[in-house]
């Protein structure tokens, strides 16, 4: 199974800031920032699974779209991630305090906000990418547009070194594992010993 999250319109993640640059002769650098609002049935969703990053699409105003197979000989590396509790701006309080006003004058008695829930930024880099692709992105691309997943059913491993791992977190319960592959292991409810959010 396959699940594709494309920034522009999916619900649960936005990225707010985003630099891809070539750098090396066969790679592409990236840098995203972005909020990830996760709930327990998303979680729930992908529970005992691994996704594997198989292909990500660049994008550029000249460029159009460009995709890139992960699946070799491409591949991700993740250089850092880091995750924290995501602090609303000003217009996201503006929205809640609207929402708020509108309930209290409808007397309905629950509120329709989604708040944001996670900040992240993530840093890495797509290495060995073909010469017929990097020659197919112009120096104007600077935005990620889709991520595509492969999911399938987790096999408890190390995952090979210590090091693999970039990332370990427990939230709402499922124990999650980014390791330097880009690969996301969504363990099972309080399955995982990992870190925990406040």
């Amino acid at each position: 199974m396959r699940n594709t999250v494309r920034f522009d319109d999916a619900e649960s993640i936005r990225l707010s800031d985003v630099i891809v640059e070539t750098r090396s002769p066969d790679g592409i650098e990236f840098t995203a920032e972005g909020h990830l609002s996760v709930t327990e049935a998303l979680l729930a969703e992908f529970e005992g699974t691994t996704l594997n990053p198989v292909r990500v699409t660049v994008s550029g105003d000249e460029t159009g779209s460009v995709a890139i197979d992960l699946s070799g000989p491409a591949t991700l590396r993740l250089e850092t991630v880091d995750v924290g509790v995501a602090t609303p701006d000003r217009e996201d309080l503006a929205d809640g305090i609207d929402a708020l006003r509108s309930s209290a004058n409808d007397g309905s008695d629950s509120v329709d906000s989604r708040p944001d829930v996670l900040s992240f930024t993530v840093e890495g880099e797509i290495r060995n990418v073909p010469s017929e692709t990097l020659s197919a992105i112009s120096e104007d691309v600077s935005g990620l547009e889709s991520l595509t997943f492969a999911v399938s059913e987790s096999a408890r491993s190390d995952g090979g070194g210590g090091d693999d791992v970039v990332l370990e977190l427990s939230l709402l319960g499922y124990g999650i594992v980014v390791r330097r592959d880009g690969s996301i292991v969504v363990g099972n409810a309080g399955s995982l010993a990992s870190i925990d959010l406040p």
